[in-house]
């Protein structure tokens, strides 16, 4: 972070992080685990919204047309899904 710094101040066009960031990433059977439990019922109960991550209820709540609010808790998501 210091070397960040120092570089921001001297001037350097491209300031570089010491460690490289990192992008979450799925894995394969969480991606399999998603799509059973959506494709696989006209209706999502609540065992299978329970069990869904809050990105995974995001995604859920964009396809199924419900507006919701990122920054609501994960309880807050499953409610709202469930009433629509």
């Amino acid at each position: 972070m210091i070397t960040w710094l120092k570089n921001l101040f001297r001037g350097d066009s491209k300031p570089t992080l010491e460690r490289p960031v990192a992008t979450p990433t799925v894995d394969a059977a969480s991606k399999a685990k998603k799509s059973t439990a959506v494709a696989g019922k006209s209706k999502a109960t609540k065992t299978d919204l329970e069990s869904m991550t809050k990105p995974q209820l995001l995604e859920h709540a964009k396809k199924k047309g419900i507006k919701v609010n990122a920054s609501a808790k994960k309880a807050d998501l499953v409610k709202k899904i469930k009433n629509g």
